[in-house]
């Protein structure tokens, strides 16, 4: 039987106006998140929060179809931006040159619902931001999986005072309210709840829901970034999987295995060396074609029988092999260090690479948080 405070709740909601959807027009990403081309991290991922939620079809089962397509626009722009090699790549090259590198999530294939939904359930891990309402108003659905994406799991207990998602502060900051979640599920116009007193029976704790995010793991310069994309290779047991593209889910550090969730929604674990970063790269120091030296290209693939890259220049009409020493890698890059005399302690680690120096053609290189190298173009491989 519903609590008296829920039945106000349910009115409550109830009385809100209905407000029409208005589909999104922008192409820009930056402007389809609305923020700038400067924006931080946490500027962009803030505005998904808002967004994704604000555009999720379970959110607007009046206007699922308009919900739905602006809900994947919003997930697509915020795929690539909170990427920093996508974001790179985009503010150089655009979406049209996303589309050319085949990157998946810029511009190429429709980015699917379970591509919006997979970044929705790792955004908000294990926190639904749909459940506590729709289980208390009796409407919708209770939502135990996200679709097409992993499982969505849920704690609650633990906090006095209402629903505090973790935190004291609800609503426009008035200790006990609702999370900024709800907060923006209900438009702003609803003041702290006060305590609810569990908020009718969510597990009989007081204070009722407290959920747990996924939260990226703080980044190391020799693991690939969660949400770097990449490309398999040389794999002999699973070789159906070579050539594929794929984006890191997840970092193993006992077995030093990725977790990598391919374009059709299938993961899995994969070592380091059996991954390719396909990075826009600069070509360089060509003596025999010097109208290459300048241009931008993605890397495509490496032979290390030959020692040679396989690149697509910009526009991806013509592929191109270059020695490593012909190719300045991007900043953020991760990449081994081969061939070291004087360092050989560095041999067959992994970098990151800071930046490059066009005078001395060396890179510089962040091999740990105190730890950095000069290395040359061909001592560092990807």
């Amino acid at each position: 039987r519903a609590s008296a405070g829920s039945k106000r709740l349910h009115r409550r909601v109830n009385s809100l106006p209905v407000q029409r959807m208005e589909k999104i027009k922008e192409e820009d990403y930056y402007k389809i998140l609305g923020v700038s081309k400067k924006a931080t991290e946490t500027e962009i991922q803030k505005a998904y929060r808002k967004l994704a939620v604000k555009y999720h079809p379970d959110k607007n089962p009046q206007e699922t179809e308009l919900a739905e397509e602006n809900f994947k626009k919003v997930s697509e722009a915020y795929e690539v931006l909170s990427n920093a090699e996508k974001r790179n790549m985009y503010d150089q090259v655009g979406k049209q040159g996303l589309n050319g590198a085949g990157v998946p999530g810029g511009g190429g294939a429709a980015f699917s619902r379970d591509q919006a939904e997979a970044i929705f359930a790792q955004m908000f891990g294990g926190q639904d931001p749909f459940a506590g309402l729709f289980a208390e108003m009796g409407g919708g659905r209770s939502r135990g999986g996200m679709r097409g994406g992993p499982q969505v799991q849920f704690q609650f207990g633990g906090m006095p005072g209402g629903m505090g998602g973790g935190m004291h502060g609800g609503m426009g900051g008035m200790p006990g309210g609702m999370p900024d979640i709800m907060a923006q599920m209900m438009g702003g116009g609803m003041g702290g709840m006060g305590g609810m007193g569990g908020m009718g029976g969510m597990g009989g704790m007081p204070g009722g829901m407290a959920g747990r995010r996924h939260r990226r793991r703080p980044e190391q310069p020799d693991i690939l970034p969660e949400g770097t994309t990449v490309l398999v290779r040389g794999l002999t047991g699973s070789a159906q999987h070579n050539g594929k593209s794929g984006t890191v889910a997840d970092f193993e550090p006992e077995s030093r295995r990725y977790v990598v969730t391919l374009e059709d929604g299938e993961a899995l674990r994969i070592k380091g060396d059996n991954l390719l970063q396909p990075v826009l790269g600069e070509v360089t120091g060509m003596v025999s074609k010097p109208e290459l030296n300048g241009q931008k290209c993605t890397v495509r693939d490496y032979d290390a029988a030959k020692g040679r890259y396989v690149v697509a220049l910009r526009g991806g009409a013509q592929a191109v092999a270059l020695k490593p020493e012909n190719l300045i890698l991007p900043k953020g890059a991760r990449a081994k260090v081969v061939g070291l005399m004087s360092q050989p302690q560095w041999n067959d680690k992994v970098g990151k690479v800071l930046d490059f120096d066009r005078e001395r053609r060396r890179y510089v290189v962040q091999m740990s948080p105190d730890q950095q190298l000069s290395v040359k173009l061909e001592s560092l491989l990807l």
